[in-house]
């Protein structure tokens, strides 16, 4: 039998080390998971939005305000949730389902106004792109971006707060743009400081990391339609 020893007298091996790279590994694949479970069902909520719950949305609007009602309270309650075992992957999945349903309304507008979902889909290539590139940077960078976390917090609550008012008080297409330009900064920047807080994130919390993870995606998609249809109206 071959013994193969390390001679190298300036070798060393810590086994915690080891024992570290291989739980940060499984919280990552966990994460991913989730992550990629997390678009599945979107995905199948906004299917089922067009294919059953759409004629029930236009008999009945408030109807819609509840769903728009259940995924804000599972928002703000998502700290309390997310670190609940097996809560947390029911209400995740159901957050997830419930933004899918959510969404179907714009795009259906988009649809409509356009006359196709061309436009649909151009934002759905150009978040793929987006998201990933962003995603790479994040991993590989060795720059920090926990300084970000202050701008992008006072940035989401300025969103927020333009939001409400445009409820109120529309405004034209031209502020559309900007608007969502920003929303579409943003969203990057939270993709940028989310994926390398992964590296330091508790590794029992992979819920709590794939919704933040979710989130961004969702979000930048949604100012990247925005942005596109906004440009393509002046045409």
């Amino acid at each position: 039998m071959t013994n193969i020893t390390n001679t190298n007298p300036d070798f060393t091996y810590d086994s915690h080390d080891g024992l570290d790279a291989v739980r940060r590994s499984s919280f990552l694949s966990k994460v991913m998971m989730f992550f990629g479970l997390a678009l599945l069902v979107s995905a199948a909520g906004t299917f089922t939005g067009f294919q059953y719950l759409a004629p029930l949305f236009i008999e009945n609007p408030g109807l819609m305000w509840i769903f728009f009602a259940v995924e804000l309270i599972l928002v703000f309650t998502a700290r309390w949730w997310s670190r609940n075992r097996p809560l947390n992957y029911f209400l995740f999945l159901t957050f997830a389902f419930v933004t899918g349903v959510t969404i179907v309304p714009l795009l259906a507008s988009i649809i409509l106004e356009f006359g196709g979902p061309g436009i649909i889909i151009k934002a759905l290539l150009a978040t793929t792109f987006t998201f990933t590139a962003t995603a790479i940077v994040g991993a590989v960078s060795q720059q920090s971006f926990s300084g970000l976390r202050g701008f992008l917090t006072i940035g989401l609550i300025g969103m927020i707060v333009v939001s409400l008012i445009g409820i109120f008080v529309p405004w034209d297409n031209t502020f559309e743009m900007i608007f969502s330009g920003i929303g579409v900064l943003l969203f990057t920047g939270y993709t940028l400081y989310d994926i390398q807080r992964l590296k330091t994130f508790p590794q029992d919390r992979y819920i709590d990391a794939a919704l933040q993870l979710y989130l961004d995606i969702f979000n930048l998609f949604l100012y990247i339609l925005r942005l596109i249809a906004g440009i393509s109206r002046r045409h």
